[in-house]
């Protein structure tokens, strides 16, 4: 975040950069755990500098890399910080040659481990579960190569790529037994590889893509999204793994679950980004690890309860009264028409695997926005058909912020849809399509009956009141509800609707009160705007700049 501030205004440290009192209050996270990631982020980059000889050693372990290689180790200057994960770059240095890896560290303070131990391990088994699947049985969809991975206990994994010949021969054997016997679950190619050596989290060691060809779509998105043959390469790009992840039709919601025998299956819940980030926050857990679904209604039911648990357990959920009445009736109101937007012919699948957290920093292009490469996979799901949709940020805007730009976004998606339809006829022309339906009827039957705005408030953290005001309510009413129609409505969500009223207003008075104190007590005076490019991420870990870790 690239916040703008007068000198002399009081902020506050994020991991991001500093925010003014002002904009804090606007936000809809709660800021004074934003803030406390800073010192959780310094305290974990700390952590993984002291295991940076660890780090080097997992890297030959994996590799097996003999003594006249070289692992290198960067300093923390150059790593990377996403929102769950901390990329650690790492050159290895062989007699002739040298190759770029990435070291991808899951962030526990991040991923709800505090709150629910054991949550990054699921995260990253269900990463690389999807890794396996893709490469197995979507080679067409070009990922980073996944040289290894460990869990936070200590247990190791390596593609068998790296390992002698019997045991590669082996492992193929043991393939094609559990194909004859048809598994549900297939054997993938990572063998367990026990090691001493181990990091204080969950990591995978992937290849890096980086090239002076490429680069992360969204540094040019806004800058050149408006060109119409780079908009067509991009669409069709995106279409094209979007079709091939879908086309195998899956038995039931959820996700893949890596298993201590290299198996991969479908038996996670659908972990999704939306909901590792609300449990994170303090939402309590409604889908527990094992919940998958072989039928939309008691996903849905589901989704919204834990949206439900969203709203009473978040202080900052609503501002005041009307607001709170508001959130309230657009519960109600989503639980009544659920119905119209679940399709009774796909009600009991076929359910398809999709990127639920499909954006512009996930992909690689070129200069003409062909896609080189995708570089997340850690929240794929298999999920109703219905929930396929064009991207939300095409038009550059954030999902609550589609209203502006309605007719713009009708004619991006409508141009999306028609790409989508054309990369969809190749499939099938190619025999590469599994499915009894048509993906491309069925996005664009979402778009004519708004049913994309319902899941679209299903997946969302904060957008459901706005995209019900906004999207769903206009299609039964010529006008917005009236406070008195909310407040009406709002009675039917509980039977003690006055109390949960009064209570989130009290909460929210608690959460100003504690945010003006945060601003009060740890506060800087920003004595010039120059140090809102501040970064934590940055030599977070105090680190001579001259060193290096080599071995």
């Amino acid at each position: 975040m690239d916040t703008p501030t007068e000198p002399g205004e009081r902020t506050i440290r994020l991991v991001s950069g500093p925010i003014p009192y002002q904009l804090a209050i606007q936000q809809d996270q709660n800021m004074i755990h934003e803030a406390g990631y800073v010192a959780a982020a310094a305290a974990f980059d700390g952590q993984l500098w002291e295991a940076r000889h660890a780090m080097a050693a997992l890297t030959r372990h994996h590799l097996g890399l003999g003594d006249r290689d070289v692992c290198i180790v960067t300093l923390t200057s150059r790593w990377l910080r996403g929102s769950f994960n901390v990329c650690i770059p790492i050159e290895v240095q062989s007699p002739s040659s040298s190759r770029q890896l990435m070291l991808r560290c899951a962030m526990p303070h991040k991923l709800a481990e505090a709150r629910h131990p054991g949550s990054v391990d699921e995260k990253v088994g269900c990463e690389v579960g999807a890794y396996a699947w893709v490469q197995e049985r979507c080679p067409d969809i070009r990922v980073p190569f996944l040289y290894g991975f460990g869990f936070s206990d200590h247990r190791h994994f390596t593609h068998e790529a790296c390992r002698p010949w019997y045991v590669r021969v082996a492992r193929c054997l043991w393939r094609q037994l559990y194909g004859l016997l048809g598994r549900s679950a297939f054997l993938s190619r990572y063998i367990s590889q026990p090691t001493a050596h181990c990091i204080p989290t969950a990591y995978m060691l992937l290849e890096q893509v980086g090239s002076p060809t490429s680069q992360m779509l969204s540094n040019t998105f806004q800058k050149l999204r408006a060109d119409p043959a780079r908009r067509r390469n991009l669409f069709r790009g995106i279409a094209r793994p979007m079709i091939s992840l879908a086309r195998i039709p899956q038995p039931r919601i959820g996700s893949f679950r890596f298993h201590d025998n290299g198996t991969v299956s479908l038996t996670n819940r659908p972990l999704s980004c939306p909901i590792t980030m609300l449990e994170n926050d303090g939402t309590p857990r409604t889908i527990h690890t094992n919940d998958t679904y072989l039928c939309t209604e008691p996903f849905v039911a589901d989704m919204l309860r834990f949206h439900d648990g969203r709203f009473l357990s978040h202080l900052n959920a609503v501002y005041d009264d009307k607001d709170c009445r508001g959130e309230m009736a657009a519960k109600v109101m989503l639980r009544a028409l659920a119905h119209r937007y679940i399709r009774h012919d796909f009600r009991n699948g076929p359910f398809v695997l999709q990127l639920t957290d499909f954006h512009a920093s996930n992909i690689f292009v070129d200069d003409e926005w062909n896609i080189t490469c995708l570089i997340d996979l850690e929240w794929i799901c298999a999920l109703p058909a219905e929930m396929l949709a064009a991207p939300y940020w095409l038009t550059g805007g954030a999902t609550d912020g589609i209203r502006k730009g309605l007719a713009e976004f009708d004619a991006v998606q409508a141009e999306f849809t028609d790409a989508f339809e054309e990369e969809e006829r190749k499939a099938v022309a190619a025999a590469r399509y599994g499915l009894p339906m048509s993906l491309t009827q069925v996005i664009r039957k979402s778009w004519e009956s708004g049913a994309v705005w319902f899941w679209h408030s299903l997946m969302s953290t904060n957008a459901m009141y706005p995209l019900f005001t906004h999207h769903i309510c206009p299609r039964f009413s010529p006008h917005r509800l009236l406070f008195r129609e909310e407040e009406l409505m709002s009675r039917i969500w509980s039977e003690d609707a006055a109390q949960v009223v009064k209570r989130k207003v009290e909460e929210h008075q608690q959460y100003e009160e504690e945010l003006k104190s945060l601003f009060g007590q740890g506060t800087h005076l920003l004595a010039t705007p120059n140090e809102s490019g501040d970064n934590c991420t940055q030599d977070s870990a105090s680190v001579s700049p001259e060193e290096r870790i080599v071995t």
